[in-house]
């Protein structure tokens, strides 16, 4: 990591609760984020920040319903701590955080063959497995407020892309909803959880949820985006290309594949892919707009595409890296012209560039 890489990501990092945790971005997500951390420990392969948040999160996981946070038992929160919004708290307002809680787990113990994490937070992570078991129907993840005893969240939406979703009024779904991304997160997730806890059951129950995802598919794109109780959310997105992450060759075929590389093609950019398609702007009255490019996206995209030898796919995400000369939280491309946008530092924007410099020599 260069100098002024190293200086940056210090300024992110504060003492929280005699933890040596870090900020997701400066001035304005001086907050620590499960999500955020969490994934650029693992980009990064940082085992101290990895431990560390884990062990926050387990510190505030949710031990009860709260309709005001959307706080449930189990769940790892998703900011901390929260901001208002729309009368409530953001504070658990995340249904990926819990199985990138699990995740961690796996990818430290993978790292470290220290067991002794998992012993001392085996009831924490017995928690974490409850929680996607207890919103799994039909074996499909569900998200709903009513989870929680509430009526809706303070965030429209509850997996990354959190400010909207497309196709519904005021970019909010009508819940219940399955996010297919948020949904292959949490089945990777209990296959986390199968290895570390040595369980045969929890192994089988992720296999099902691959299953379920057949009530998912596209016959144009691949995936639908979500399924809320309206019907299918469609549209082309780089969630499909983000669940490379997470999925194994085996769990999609071919023409699934197929599929998904071919719709793709639409959100290549010079610089990466972007967020969704560029027809479906007119509807986003805010967030993160089809015109938006993601930094720590086109990470674990390049992740998942290693894994499933897709060259191009690879090419196009490291891109990236030529425009790197700083660590903004994205990057707005307009009239041909790439601009920066959101806090520069941003804690996963910085574990990108550290990522692609180690992997692209």
């Amino acid at each position: 990591m260069r100098g002024d890489d190293f200086f940056k990501l210090a300024s992110l990092k504060k003492k929280i609760e005699d933890f040596n945790l870090y900020v997701a971005g400066l001035p304005s997500f001086a907050k620590n984020f499960s999500r955020d951390s969490i994934i650029s420990a693992i980009l990064m392969k940082d085992v101290e920040m990895l431990k560390n948040q884990l062990c926050f999160c387990a510190l505030k996981q949710g031990i009860k319903k709260d309709s005001l946070t959307g706080e449930e038992p189990g769940k790892i929160f998703h900011e901390y701590p929260g901001f208002k919004l729309r009368g409530l708290s953001t504070e658990f307002n995340a249904c990926d955080t819990t199985a990138l809680f699990l995740i961690g787990h796996e990818f430290y113990q993978r790292w470290t063959n220290d067991k002794d994490l998992v012993k001392k937070q085996r009831e924490n992570i017995q928690r974490g497995v409850n929680y996607i078991l207890s919103h799994l129907r039909n074996f499909l993840f569900i998200d709903d407020p009513k989870f929680s005893n509430g009526q809706k969240f303070a965030l429209k939406v509850t997996y990354w892309k959190d400010a909207w979703i497309t196709s519904r009024k005021n970019n909010e779904p009508v819940y219940p909803v399955v996010y297919t991304l948020a949904h292959i997160q949490n089945m990777r997730a209990l296959r986390s959880a199968a290895k570390i806890l040595k369980s045969d059951y929890l192994r089988k129950i992720s296999e099902k949820m691959i299953k379920a995802l057949k009530k998912l598919h596209d016959l144009d794109f691949g995936f639908y985006i979500a399924i809320d109780k309206l019907g299918p959310i469609k549209g082309i997105s780089s969630d499909m290309l983000h669940s490379l992450f997470y999925l194994e060759k085996s769990d999609i075929n071919d023409e699934q594949l197929k599929k998904i590389l071919n719709s793709s093609k639409i959100l290549e950019t010079e610089i990466g892919y972007r967020v969704l398609e560029p027809k479906l702007d007119s509807e986003l009255k805010g967030g993160h707009y089809s015109n938006q490019v993601v930094p720590f996206e086109q990470a674990i995209i390049h992740i998942g595409a290693k894994k499933f030898e897709l060259k191009k796919v690879q090419e196009v995400s490291s891109r990236i890296l030529d425009v790197l000369d700083s660590e903004p939280e994205q990057f707005v491309i307009k009239n041909g012209s790439v601009k920066k946008s959101g806090p520069d530092p941003q804690l996963w924007t910085i574990a990108t560039k550290k990522y692609f410099e180690k992997t692209i020599k």
